[in-house]
């Protein structure tokens, strides 16, 4: 089997509140601080669906759902000394109107630069975005992060991000969002069809990340799915057999979409 995959991070691809997008054919974007909306108070809401294992099942992912709240907080100095914006994150059940009903979930950082945008969450850095912004730039915005093959983080291995849609409409649910750009962090398969394993007896796997920035925004859209699977045991006679009788699928996921904003 290509990866090995441990105990996932629920926000992998955590938010990073930044507006980005494109005002004629390809600009260049080498400023960052005009692409920002980071400012004390900004909030946008979003559904949070995350995929997760079904109990007592080796093969299920079951999704469960909330809405989620991000907020700025206040500028603040990483521990490398560069300023950065504190980002609090909160949860309640999907369809409350009790704003009491908020509760902590997360915090993270947003880092502006002059090349670039980084977020800090649980302690790993991803390189979000790059300047400039345009279908030639290729990067790898995981390489600060520890992908030790056969650890928890070996999926996000050498992931290569790559602007694939720039000032492009976005619907994150039915209103479009009308000037946009695509983040196409990875896309890699093996024995998968229609996302899932296509060969009960022969192991497969499947990494598929995407962020979606909207101008004066911030992040509108993010879907992460990856999962590997292990072939089912067969006995001498070629029957399903324990352990895993019908193979054995570790991973997760999430999808994020914006409901509102200020």
């Amino acid at each position: 089997m290509r990866k090995t995959i441990g105990s996932w991070l629920l926000l992998a691809g955590v938010i990073s509140l930044v507006s980005c997008g494109k005002e004629t054919a390809e600009p260049d974007f080498e400023d960052a601080s005009e692409y920002m909306a980071l400012e004390p108070g900004k909030t946008i809401v979003y559904q949070l669906d995350s995929i997760v294992k079904t109990p007592f099942n080796d093969t299920a992912f079951t999704t469960i759902s909330y809405e989620a709240k991000d907020v700025v907080d206040a500028e603040i100095t990483d521990n490398l000394g560069r300023s950065s914006w504190r980002v609090f994150r909160y949860l309640r059940p999907v369809g409350s109107t009790n704003e009491q009903d908020w509760t902590s979930n997360m915090t993270y950082m947003v880092t502006p630069l002059r090349k670039g945008v980084e977020v800090i969450e649980n302690n790993l850095r991803f390189q979000k975005l790059i300047f400039p912004i345009n279908q030639n730039t290729v990067w790898r915005g995981n390489t600060h992060i520890n992908t030790t093959p056969g650890g928890p983080l070996d999926y996000l291995d050498a992931w290569e991000y790559s602007y694939t849609a720039i000032g492009e409409p976005f619907s994150p649910f039915d209103t479009p969002i009308e000037n946009t750009i695509t983040v196409l962090q990875a896309d890699e398969a093996l024995g998968v069809q229609n996302e899932k394993p296509e060969n009960p007896d022969l192991d497969a796997y499947r990494t598929y990340s995407v962020e979606v920035y909207g101008k004066n925004i911030g992040l509108i859209y993010k879907e992460l799915r990856y999962w590997t699977y292990s072939a089912r045991t067969l006995d001498n006679t070629g029957s399903p057999a324990q352990p895993f009788p019908y193979g054995k699928t570790e991973g997760g996921g999430i999808r994020l979409r914006m409901i509102s904003h200020n």
